[in-house]
């Protein structure tokens, strides 16, 4: 249903009253909608010319099955508004991705008594997706999220709606879950490495060489540690999971600095950083980052890359 324009900005701001946003929302009675389809309403159109057949022909038959179709429309209504009481939604995971591409949020339903058959979950501009929940059980769907810009995505306004049982009837409730993921920033080249750090180690970022490590030892083996520094050899050989532990470089290790791009605007600095991190991740060159109000210290591998990255998305909400 397309709301005029005159009454669209007045409809959103209702909205947001009635229905604000929440990491968690249960659909109730205040939140749920319900109205005939376009089936529903030509249901009721031949219900009621075989009422008024019926009285013309004073045939008992006749009225009799239009009541009947008429009794049928009214428990349609308690069952498609009972297929969405009761459905819970709360915040999942999410996947952040670079500007300009799509990252996801994971939306988690859950069901305490009943079940909810055929509910559909859409954005406004993406594809629906349709979903059943089980009572006493969660199910999780992912929804795209177009990132237009660099920082936090929220989640947009969420349609939730059924057809079920009949299809004589649209029941449907707009979700606002608290919830974002973040844009990172498109990577822009740069022949520097803006990063203070030893001789050696910023010769090696730039040919992409590693920095010149010794072996240490063994120790456990934590997710997000780079794939190629485990002990696959051990680990094969029945010792567990173990990643190789190196001595600091001589140098030390490198720091990616944000006053080491001084003039140059603030997205363009935040691109510089990372297109560096990518490529230090690459190397596997252990590396640190300083923003205004953040510093990570060196490290390496998924977790590490993930964090860096999330940094120069968020800034400069933490300073």
């Amino acid at each position: 249903m397309r709301i005029p324009a005159p009454l669209r900005a007045p409809y959103e701001r209702w909205l947001v009253r009635r229905l604000p946003s929440a990491r968690r929302v249960v659909l109730n009675q205040k939140r749920i909608f319900i109205f005939p389809t376009g089936y529903g309403f030509f249901y009721l159109l031949v219900a009621g010319l075989l009422f008024i057949g019926g009285i013309n022909y004073e045939n008992n038959l006749i009225l009799a099955l239009s009541f009947l179709l008429a009794s049928l429309f009214m428990v349609a209504i308690l069952h498609t508004y009972r297929n969405l009481s009761g459905l819970g939604l709360r915040n999942g995971d999410s996947e952040s991705g670079f500007a300009g591409e799509e990252g996801a949020l994971e939306v988690v339903l859950f069901s305490r008594r009943r079940d909810h058959h055929c509910i559909v979950l859409q954005w406004k501009g993406q594809d629906a997706q349709q979903v059943s929940v089980n009572g006493g059980e969660e199910t999780s769907l992912w929804l795209n999220l177009p990132l237009a810009a660099r920082g936090r995505v929220f989640a947009p306004r969420l349609k939730v709606q059924s057809r079920f049982p009949l299809g004589l009837l649209r029941a449907w409730s707009y979700v606002t879950l608290d919830h974002y993921c973040l844009a990172w920033p498109v990577p822009e080249t740069s022949r520097d490495c803006p990063a203070d750090g030893g001789r050696e180690n910023q010769q090696a970022a730039s040919s992409g060489r590693s920095g010149n490590e010794e072996y240490m030892g063994l120790r456990d083996y934590v997710p997000g540690d780079s794939l190629r520094k485990i002990d696959w050899k051990g680990y094969a050989r029945g010792r567990g999971l173990n990643t190789k532990q190196f001595e600091e470089p001589v140098g030390g290790r490198l720091w990616l600095r944000w006053d080491r791009l001084q003039g140059i605007p603030e997205e363009r600095r935040l691109s510089i950083l990372c297109h560096w991190v990518l490529v230090l991740d690459q190397q596997h060159q252990p590396y640190g980052l300083t923003l205004p109000g953040l510093k990570l210290a060196p490290d390496s591998g998924d977790a590490h890359r993930w964090r860096a990255l999330d940094a120069l998305a968020s800034y400069p909400e933490f300073n």
